[in-house]
Order: C-alpha cells, then sequence, then structure tokens
C-alpha cells in the first residue's frame, strides 16, 4: 500500500516489510539506516512509523548542539559519544526513531557519523532517518555538491540494517 501525499510516495508496505526484518535479525549493531535523498520522504517514512509503531523520535541535532555548546571545540567530538549514549539511555533497549542527523556530519567535529552511530546502537536500538542515497551497496550522505557530502562502501551493517526508501 502506498500513500501519496504532495507529490511524494512512500511504500508503507515496504518500509514496514524493512523495519520488520531488521528488528527480527537482532544484529550486533542495532541501527538501521532508512536512505533518501528526499527529505520530505523522510518525513513520511517518520510519520509512517510514529503511526505504526509510535515509537520516540530524537532529534540528534537539536540534542547535540545543546549539549555542545559550552564545551570547547577541541572536545567537542569526544563528547559526541557520551551525549548520544546519555540521550539513548531512558529509551533503552529501543527503538528510537532519530532524525536531524546533519550535525554529526560538521567538519569541525571530526567525526565518523556512521561508525558512532553504530556504536550508540549498543545502548538503544536505533532507526536512523539518513539523506541520502544507497547505490552498488556505497552509502551516501548528502549529495555530491553538497560540501558535507561522505559515501562508505562498507557500512559493518548487516543486509537487513540499510534500507533504501
Amino acid at each position: 500500500m502506498a500513500v501519496r501525499r504532495e507529490g511524494t510516495l512512500v511504500q508503507h508496505s515496504h518500509l514496514l516489510f524493512s523495519l520488520e526484518r531488521f528488528l527480527a535479525v537482532q544484529p550486533y549493531y542495532p541501527c538501521c539506516i532508512l536512505a533518501h535523498p528526499d527529505l520530505r520522504q523522510l518525513h513520511e517514512a517518520a510519520a509512517i512509523i510514529r503511526a505504526h509503531y509510535d515509537w520516540p523520535v530524537l532529534s540528534l541535532g537539536a540534542v547535540l548542539s545543546e549539549a555542545l555548546r559550552d564545551v570547547v571545540p577541541h572536545q567537542r567530538a569526544q563528547t559526541t559519544h557520551a551525549v548520544l549514549c546519555a540521550a539513548l539511555s531512558p529509551v533503552a533497549p529501543g527503538p528510537l526513531l532519530c532524525g536531524e542527523i546533519d550535525l554529526l556530519f560538521e567538519p569541525s567535529l571530526q567525526l565518523d557519523p556512521l561508525r558512532l552511530l553504530r556504536e550508540v546502537s549498543r545502548s538503544a536500538t536505533i532507526i536512523v532517518l539518513w539523506p541520502g542515497t544507497i547505490l552498488a551497496g556505497t552509502l551516501a550522505y548528502a549529495v555530491p555538491a553538497h560540501h558535507h557530502y561522505r559515501t562508505w562502501r562498507s557500512t559493518d551493517l548487516m543486509a537487513e540494517c540499510v534500507v533504501s526508501l
């Protein structure tokens, strides 16, 4: 079943089937990446997930910007992992829907956002709304023209954990 709103199309069945497969395999890194280059598609996917599962939602950008505001720049990278683990612990074991991940790609933080998300998923299962693509096994964040564009040839996640919407 699909729902069309304002020109967008999200496949309910594909999304929900993919999430059920992810939850069933119980991966070592319980981090599910839902990738699409269009933010409207990601927002629609989030609405479907909230309506179907009623999982809590966490804006990673809001949490990090608040927590890192008073941290000196050279300590922000080390602080980020602890901040995210602390934000996830109240909802452990999850799942938790995570969006607004853009701050993780801020060059001054010098993070590997995918590795960080994998690691913090050991605290609570996370479903990450990822503005990017999965093409030929390569996960990309943003589009090539974007100044924070990044790619990963290997995600170190199970196939059920990386879903192209």
